[in-house]
């Protein structure tokens, strides 16, 4: 540390965070391993498994070069989701009108609380994807995602359902379905809170409030247009690149 001092002499601050990690690490309590409580290989794995909840395990999905406006919905949805309770499954709707932002507030949502959870898949583009190639292709990405190599392939849709109540409802997973339009799409993935563990949380987006309702989805959130800060915000980080302006530009972005 002394050495550190003598080279960071114009960033004190920054050798004394130093300090100060290193008086927690050596506060920590360890691990104490004794012959008769078991065996060895076990309380390894335990540590790996207690270590690895606490990094981050899934890589952060993209969610907009400029996302402005999101802190307060992210907030908003994160607190209908009560990621902190185990008790049973909760499935959240966000739906809002085409172009308004509900995948984008779903990706952010995704990768704040993805490392709460055991298995984490995002079903993007549903309405697409299950028009161009079936309710069978979908059931397939999920169990691929959630089971890794351990994944099956599925011909039915009767099977897919089977198969996905049947491996899943041990696995406490996130799933986000990305702009649905049938209820046959959620019957066919997420059926029911059942098919998963206790602790999932199923999110759903679509431009239709009537399909969360049909589904049984009580907790749902409508996604709503920018403010006129936030709007002129956007306005000059894609006109401008930054969110400082020179004041001469004023009256051309703000539109009455």
């Amino acid at each position: 540390m002394a050495e550190h001092e003598k080279r960071f002499k114009n960033d004190l601050n920054k050798v004394q965070k130093w300090k100060e990690a290193l008086h927690q690490v050596a506060n920590l309590s360890g691990y104490h391993f004794k012959y008769r409580d078991g065996y060895e290989h076990v309380f390894i794995g335990n540590i790996v498994e207690n270590i690895s909840k606490k990094i981050r395990r899934n890589a952060a999905l993209p969610v907009a070069d400029h996302p402005v406006g999101l802190e307060s919905p992210v907030s908003e949805v994160v607190l209908l989701l009560d990621v902190e309770s185990d008790a049973g499954v909760h499935m959240v709707g966000i739906y809002g009108i085409g172009g308004i932002g509900k995948t984008t507030l779903a990706l952010a949502v995704y990768n704040l609380i993805a490392d709460n959870f055991e298995s984490v898949c995002f079903l993007e583009n549903v309405r697409e994807n299950s028009s161009k190639y079936g309710l069978v292709h979908l059931q397939n990405i999920l169990l691929c995602k959630i089971l890794g190599k351990e994944g099956i392939q599925i011909f039915g849709v009767k099977e897919g359902t089977s198969q996905i109540q049947y491996r899943l409802c041990q696995k406490k997973v996130l799933l986000v379905l990305d702009d649905v339009d049938e209820h046959e799409q959620l019957k066919a993935v997420a059926g029911k809170s059942d098919w998963f563990g206790p602790g999932s949380r199923i999110i759903i987006t679509t431009r239709d409030k009537h399909l969360l309702t049909l589904h049984g989805v009580e907790r749902t959130y409508e996604v709503q247009g920018l403010n006129e800060n936030e709007s002129l915000d956007l306005l000059n980080w894609k006109a401008f690149k930054t969110d400082i302006v020179n004041p001469k530009y004023m009256d051309v972005l703000i539109v009455q």
